[in-house]
């Protein structure tokens, strides 16, 4: 078995995992999850999955196997979900009941992270003779596993791990990842990262039929113009906007390419993610995704955020000497094209512009002006005032800006934004 991942490893994000789940909206509020959790090394990080939940806005409950509880005592995660744990010698039918018929009808997904390859196969099987296993079967709405085993067991050809992949699809699955395992031996054996699981369900529970059908291409941060071996020319764009569009994409069930010159924070491993610098490298990447589209029938978006250099300097090669460069640099510069006005127009294209007017109707205009000059789908403006910049903020507000259609899409953070542009671009 293989992983899906398709990531560039030098793109490192600039914002530690623990940061970014601070920084994120409520997007779970009101939604019950059920955890079931079996026997396995990997059972502390089932504790970081909860956690996470919450702090998207989830209840979560516990429902643990009798392996399970030879790892971890249910009074921990009792003492973190503040829900009692469901496990055998817990299961009540009174007038508080907790049970797995109970459990089953309470939640809105059944995540079971980790799963063992016993566990697996039984579900696969329909073997209920467990808690755990019985809630699972009993359960008709979302399910998501997890399978945590050593490689050789997850590709043995008596297990039913496959037959899950080919038969039910990966969006139930999540795949394990390729490291040293327990056994000290390495494959695809090792419990998905946390923060990945969590990237899963909310796509499971966030998808959207329109753009589940969709391809979507999103560029981000600033473009780096070299004018030597060692200096560039750039901006202050965070990648940030272009981030929270990908992430927001493929909650929604898109298949996503992210192009970008800076990687703020962590993205799921099933966005394909290609790292740039310079103005032609972000042209050549969006060339190289358009002509990806003539394989497919589906629609297709382009979201530029990327903020590209207006101007490109002249290239020297090798390190310019302060002796040859003198008292005063006179930068030569020279106007750099236009990608969007530049690109085969094969997809929906959104643009970004940024403004600095003091003066609302004048930000308006220009971003009218380039909608028509750029012959773009819409366009998305934002504003630098003396109180907030958006380059470099979480927060922004966006004006969609569609024909003679204006709307303003308020200030909030920048993923609750990339919700609503995307909602917006559904009407194209």
């Amino acid at each position: 078995m293989e992983s899906k991942i398709n990531k560039t490893k030098s793109m490192q994000p600039l914002i530690q995992t623990t940061d970014f789940i601070e920084s994120l909206p409520k997007l779970l509020k009101d939604k019950k999850i059920i955890l079931g959790v079996c026997g396995s090394v990997a059972i502390y990080k089932s504790l970081e999955v909860m956690r996470i939940l919450q702090k998207l806005g989830a209840s979560v409950r516990v429902v643990m196997s009798p392996s399970a509880q030879e790892f971890i005592n249910p009074l921990l995660f009792e003492a973190i979900s503040h829900y009692q744990v469901l496990t055998h010698n817990t299961q009540s039918w009174g007038q508080n009941p907790c049970n797995h018929i109970e459990l089953a009808t309470w939640g809105d997904a059944f995540l079971i992270a980790p799963s063992s390859a016993n566990t697996f196969n039984k579900i696969a099987n329909g073997i209920a003779d467990n808690v755990l296993l019985e809630s699972f079967l009993a359960f008709n709405k979302i399910k998501l596993i997890a399978p945590a085993a050593n490689s050789v067991m997850l590709n043995n050809s008596t297990t039913s791990l496959k037959k899950f992949f080919d038969e039910y699809g990966v969006r139930f699955i999540i795949p394990p990842q390729f490291k040293e395992l327990a056994c000290g031996t390495e494959g695809y054996g090792a419990l998905a990262e946390p923060l990945e699981i969590v990237f899963y369900l909310l796509r499971s529970l966030m998808r959207d039929s329109f753009w589940e059908q969709c391809n979507v291409c999103v560029s981000g941060g600033g473009s780096k113009e070299a004018f030597d071996d060692v200096r560039y020319l750039s901006n202050f764009s965070s990648g940030k906007m272009g981030a929270s569009l990908a992430l927001a994409a493929y909650c929604l069930g898109a298949q996503v390419y992210f192009i970008s010159s800076q990687m703020p924070y962590p993205l799921p491993l099933d966005i394909k993610i290609q790292s740039v610098e310079s103005s032609e490298d972000f042209l050549n990447a969006i060339l190289a995704w358009q002509k990806n589209l003539f394989h497919t029938s589906s629609e297709s978006f382009l979201f530029m955020s990327a903020a590209i250099s207006d101007y490109l300097p002249t290239r020297v090669q090798g390190k310019l000497k302060k002796q040859e460069i003198g008292e005063m640099w006179n930068l030569k510069l020279q106007k750099n094209k236009d990608i969007l006005a530049t690109l085969p127009k094969v997809q929906k294209t959104i643009g970004f512009k940024l403004e600095s007017q003091t003066d609302e109707s004048l930000n308006l205009q220009n971003a009218r002006n380039a909608l028509r000059e750029k012959q773009i789908d819409a366009i998305c403006l934002n504003t630098i005032t003396s109180s907030s910049n958006p380059l470099e903020s979480l927060d922004n507000q966006i004006f969609w800006i569609q024909d003679s259609l204006v709307i303003d899409l308020g200030f909030c953070d920048k993923l609750s934004l990339a919700f609503k542009i995307l909602q917006q671009a559904k009407n194209l």
